[in-house]
């Protein structure tokens, strides 16, 4: 089976309302707590409703969300999610008053009560959170007000999915060669690494891009909301600076964004190092960032998801029988939905529903980024499984901050897995140029990505306009600085800001992948020379969920990102990676 078995969550949209009804009458009745979380048997009860109440949303937003991700031009299923948000919503504001009565009591009793009571213990970290975040909790009127504004805050990410999602119809480009492709944002970046005449890629870029060109006023206009949303958020809350209004709540120094962005700005000469490379193999008069996707491998690498399936499951054998079992049940049947649709949403990811186990999303083309991309969400379906193994399920929700060093080491296992098991030079090489590029997609362009938010985010608290110009402006300077490539020859490349919609979805999130990749990198390393406890220490980190503060839960891995030496690890690394590169080149 190559698509979501859902009918195992509800068999048919009675089942759903049905339990959408019971969701309902919990959040009205949640006020009959209020005024009365003053004693440990009133707050065990409050916990395990509230607990009830999460498990619920977890089923039904899944679900829903799930059905509209298969096919974004499904109103019914976009109605279901909207009637669960409009819910959640509604909890928020009739729920702002348990912060107020917990914070009344004071952490020490709350400590008291754990030692009596297994569900306040299950809850302690997270109740610790609040009383450690307590600066920027306002009044429960306040909290209300904030609250009722929740859907309009959100509605940006909603304008921004419809224009590029369900709004989106594929383009026609005509080749040189007289054929014509379909250009859509699942297909974009395959399409390019087939062509094989830069006249060709331009065509493809710009028919893409094209899009974004014809909606630019739109697009700025909705990434402003989501800016001018992150500052009233970061005023509203009182927090001195917008870094602290999203990484302040897990307790991550704002010195590793900020330590991230300057690592990466002092070691732009491997990246540029590369892109000379790259120039100067294809034999380029300029370099345009559609040439990125040209392959220096001419072996044609055909990754139908049945092999892909396979492989990843061979490559994760180092890690030993138990993890390997993980994975299978990550990729059992009905479980991930595997290839490209009409309307389906673009990407991948990993989701999960309280009850049935992680889901992952794919949209799987059957070439070899493909099926990195399947060993990539495997990873974070494994981290899924082992949290839900092992915590309760008050803290099973691992932060994004540890989310993507399972799959980026998941990565790691599979491109040491295809080195080792072909004598072809060719597959060799084109294994070193995934490495390679790894590096420059995770770790430099995310880092690019987190360091155009943090300058838009900077411009807007400045009171400077927030049109495409200015975003465009931002872009083509950061383009320039970390590749050395100049905009003014592509000025349509100007309006990538509109092609990323992490940037609309999850602020902040992108600067995660280059932490994490960091991270993996190093734990990987030590797995793989069998330093003594890494994989003990790994799997420590994988069952830890949310029981500690992210850079906490890292640390259990034996890896420090408050430091800037797993930073500095990975530049050098793609230093090692070019050298490497270089020979095969010229054993060609």
């Amino acid at each position: 089976m190559t698509n979501w078995n859902l009918e195992e969550v509800y068999k048919n949209e009675e089942e759903w309302n049905k339990d959408f009804s019971s969701f309902q009458g919990l959040v009205k009745n949640i006020v009959s707590f209020e005024g009365k979380l003053n004693n440990l048997e009133a707050i065990e009860e409050y916990l395990a409703y509230e607990e009830k109440i999460s498990k619920l949303i977890s089923k039904l937003y899944s679900y829903s969300h799930m059905k509209f991700d298969q096919n974004q031009k499904d109103l019914k299923s976009q109605e279901l999610v909207n009637k669960v948000i409009k819910v959640i919503y509604e909890l928020q504001s009739l729920s702002a008053f348990h912060n107020d009565e917990f914070l009344a009591l004071g952490y020490e009793k709350f400590e008291e009560y754990a030692k009596k009571s297994k569900i306040i213990k299950e809850n302690l970290f997270n109740i610790k959170m609040l009383f450690d975040g307590r600066k920027h909790i306002l009044s429960p009127v306040c909290e209300q007000i904030v609250s009722n504004f929740g859907p309009v805050t959100n509605a940006f990410g909603n304008l921004y999915a419809a224009l590029q999602n369900s709004d989106f119809e594929p383009i026609d480009v005509s080749l040189t060669d007289g054929s014509k492709v379909k250009v859509s944002p699942n297909n974009y970046t395959s399409i390019l690494a087939s062509l094989k005449k830069q006249e060709d890629r331009k065509a493809v870029f710009e028919a893409q891009y094209s899009y974004y060109d014809k909606h630019k006023n739109t697009l700025s206009s909705i990434y402003k909301g989501v800016v001018d949303a992150n500052i009233a958020n970061m005023k509203t809350r009182g927090y001195d600076n917008i870094l602290a209004s999203f990484l302040d709540g897990e307790k991550i120094p704002t010195d590793v964004y900020t330590s991230l962005i300057q690592t990466a700005r002092e070691n732009t000469a491997p990246l540029k190092r590369y892109i000379k490379i790259r120039q100067k193999y294809f034999n380029l008069p300029e370099y345009h960032t559609y040439d990125r996707m040209l392959s220096f491998s001419n072996a044609k690498v055909a990754y139908p998801y049945e092999k892909a399936y396979t492989d990843v499951l061979k490559a994760l054998e180092p890690m030993g029988d138990d993890f390997v079992a993980h994975a299978k049940e990550a990729l059992k049947d009905g479980h991930v939905d595997v290839f490209p649709t009409e309307a389906k949403r673009s990407g991948a990811y990993s989701t999960r529903i309280e009850g049935y186990g992680p889901y992952i999303l794919l949209n799987h083309t059957d070439d070899l980024e493909s099926a990195f991309t399947l060993a990539h969400e495997c990873g974070h379906s494994i981290h899924t499984l082992y949290t839900i193994e092992s915590q309760p399920f008050a803290t099973q929700d691992y932060r994004i901050f540890v989310a993507e060093i399972p799959s980026t080491l998941n990565e790691q296992l599979f491109l040491d897995y295809l080195l080792k098991n072909s004598n072809n030079k060719e597959l060799k090489l084109q294994a070193v140029c995934k490495a390679v590029d790894n590096i420059v997609s995770t770790f430099y362009r995310q880092t690019l990505f987190a360091d155009f938010e943090y300058q838009a985010h900077t411009k807007a608290i400045n009171g400077e306009e927030l049109n495409y110009e200015v975003l465009s402006n931002i872009m083509a300077n950061l383009y320039k600085e970390y590749y050395g490539i100049d905009l003014e020859t592509e000025p349509l490349k100007k309006l990538v800001w509109a092609y990323i919609p992490h940037m609309y979805y999850s602020p902040f999130y992108v600067y995660q992948y280059a932490t994490c990749f960091s991270a993996s990198m190093k734990i990987y390393e030590e797995i793989k020379n069998n330093k003594p406890n890494a994989m003990k220490n790994y799997l420590n980190m994988l069952k830890a969920g949310a029981s500690l503060y992210p850079v906490d839960v890292v640390k259990l891995s034996g890896v420090d990102l408050t430091s800037k030496e797993p930073f500095e690890a990975v530049c050098n690394k793609l230093n090692e990676l070019l050298d490497s590169l270089e020979d095969l080149i010229k054993q060609k």
